[in-house]
């Protein structure tokens, strides 16, 4: 594994499958439409606002991520990850919502989904093997993959995708041992979307597919190579590259050519910020968005931060957190010689020092 150098995204020419959605959408396409409902809810057609005047006990829970482990949360920008909305209406059904609009943007289907699924292929959760996964979808016998923090194989086509436990225990884990997993269940699916591609005012993209190329995934979407004019290697945290076996391993075949994760700035505060607040309600209060964070000033391990810190703080997780405290203006100013500021957000961590990146 190698973290690259900023300058070093120069070289890199990408072109965005999804990106988080900055306004509402509206698709009008009937086949599209269909492609992305169930039980008659349409990704990015339906809101959360919708569901709660349409559903009287809508409650939110916690989800389980599938695609994300514990130490990866809330890394993809399509939706807000560990949180969702359930309702007797929409039995086995779990609804999450984008992370910038209130449109529904990812259903998960948990084991207690009976029911058809958008192609109209009826299907019953509880008791569901990957073989007969596989009777129903022939084509996902060759799409065995696995996001690097993941603890499972999925299974997917553009739009909806299956889970199975990855046994941690068979080794070797490569070459797959396909007939093994056959015979186990399937503990999840999941129909999700980026609401930002439907956007009317989104700009052509050309996508252009090359058979050498790594596999390439961008603030935690996969992408493909191409042109993307709208972001500058400063706009970037960080780019780590893995090669060979160490792409395999956590892609699984498709990463037989090298598997490269870039993490943008924005993509970086949302990421800390749920977590921040995730461990001190005073930090939600003070800091009510990832954008709303121009008024305070993040102090780690008694350092300063004033530019490029981001990869510092998104890289703070349960394994190395040890503290939050939220401070006022006026020991702001006392203890750091902050003025301009008026709120301190200071914070411990088992982390080493501070760097800054290539500007």
């Amino acid at each position: 594994m190698k973290i690259y150098n900023l300058f070093s995204t120069l070289f890199f020419i990408l072109v965005l499958y999804c990106l988080p959605s900055r306004c509402d959408a509206q698709i009008k396409d009937t086949l599209l439409i269909k492609k992305l409902s169930i039980n008659g809810v349409c990704l990015c057609n339906t809101t959360l606002s919708s569901l709660r005047q349409s559903t009287v006990d809508l409650k939110e829970v916690k989800v389980k991520e599938f695609d994300l482990a514990n130490d990866c949360f809330g890394q993809d920008s399509r939706f807000i990850a560990g949180e969702g909305f359930t309702s007797n209406k929409y039995p086995g059904l779990i609804f999450q919502k984008d992370q910038n609009t209130d449109q529904i943007s990812k259903i998960q289907l948990t084991k207690a989904f009976a029911g058809k699924l958008p192609d109209g292929k009826f299907i019953k959760m509880e008791g569901l093997l990957l073989k007969d996964l596989f009777k129903l979808y022939p084509q996902l016998k060759n799409t065995w993959g696995s996001r690097g923090c993941s603890d499972y194989w999925n299974f997917s086509n553009d739009t909806l995708s299956f889970y199975v436990k990855i046994d941690k225990n068979k080794q070797p884990q490569f070459p797959i041992d396909e007939k093994y997993y056959e015979n186990k269940s399937v503990e999840a699916a999941e129909l999700v979307v980026s609401c930002y591609s439907f956007q009317p005012d989104l700009p052509k993209i050309k996508l252009i597919d090359h058979p050498n190329d790594p596999v390439f995934f961008l603030d935690s979407v996969r992408v493909n190579r191409g042109v993307l004019e709208n972001y500058t290697p400063s706009d970037f945290v960080s780019i780590t590259v893995y090669k060979d076996s160490n792409a395999v391993k956590r892609i699984g075949p498709d990463g037989k050519n090298g598997l490269v994760y870039l993490e943008t700035k924005d993509f970086a505060r949302r990421k800390y910020w749920v977590y921040f607040k995730s461990k001190s309600s005073e930090y939600g209060k003070v800091v009510s968005s990832p954008e709303n964070d121009g008024e305070v000033q993040y102090v780690l391990n008694n350092e300063v931060l004033k530019e490029s810190f981001e990869a510092d703080l998104e890289s703070i997780n349960d394994r190395n957190f040890k503290a939050i405290k939220v401070i006022g203006q006026l020991e702001l100013i006392k203890v750091y010689g902050i003025k301009n500021k008026k709120h301190g957000i200071v914070i411990s961590a088992d982390i080493g020092p501070h760097k800054k990146s290539v500007p």
